[in-house]
């Protein structure tokens, strides 16, 4: 956590607005999902299903993205091999906080800004605030419930570890141990 606090914690900081909630649980998200590696990446074969299932029309949305959005995306590739391509980068998951590359068509920012150092938590925050809306959550009293969602779309999702919402609620404790400091 203190390599994380001492590289992440000042954009953390400035993307949570100083929340002492928000910006800890920013900070253990990101140290469950990436170690603190900006550069992480990591393909999401469930992405991958969903953004098929909505190229193919078995959709209507997926999480705030339009068939039709998708399709002006993808339409930028020249070929049919480029398309697919491109449709895998959408279902993987970028940066920090591994956030979703078919968010950056919601949000309307290039593929690489997801990664980006000093963009990143800007989005992040985005996205924990879409969490927060949609499942009625506080960052203040639901940190393990939004760390599920992080990670498994649900509050009530099953995590890639059982230890998930234990290592986020500890790593938030000594985060803001150091914060105090």
């Amino acid at each position: 956590m203190r390599s994380i606090y001492e590289t992440c914690g000042p954009l953390i900081a400035e993307a949570t607005s100083g929340d002492p909630a928000r910006s800890a649980l920013l900070a253990a998200i990101t140290a469950n999902e990436s170690g603190g590696c900006r550069t992480t990446y990591r393909f999401a074969p469930a992405h991958y299903q969903r953004l098929l299932g909505l190229r193919g029309g078995a959709a209507r949305d997926m999480d705030g993205l339009t068939r039709a959005q998708l399709e002006k995306r993808l339409r930028a590739a020249v070929s049919e091999v480029e398309r697919a391509a491109l449709l895998k980068k959408l279902a993987g998951l970028y940066g920090y906080t591994q956030i979703p590359g078919f968010y950056s068509i919601v949000w309307k920012a290039p593929l690489e800004a997801l990664a980006e150092k000093g963009r990143h938590f800007q989005f992040a925050v985005i996205l924990l605030e879409h969490y927060c809306k949609e499942f009625g959550l506080d960052p203040a009293a639901h940190a393990a419930e939004l760390g599920r969602s992080w990670n498994a779309g649900h509050p009530n999702g099953r995590t890639r570890s059982a230890l998930y919402s234990w290592r986020l609620q500890e790593r938030m404790r000594l985060y803001r141990e150091m914060e105090r400091r």
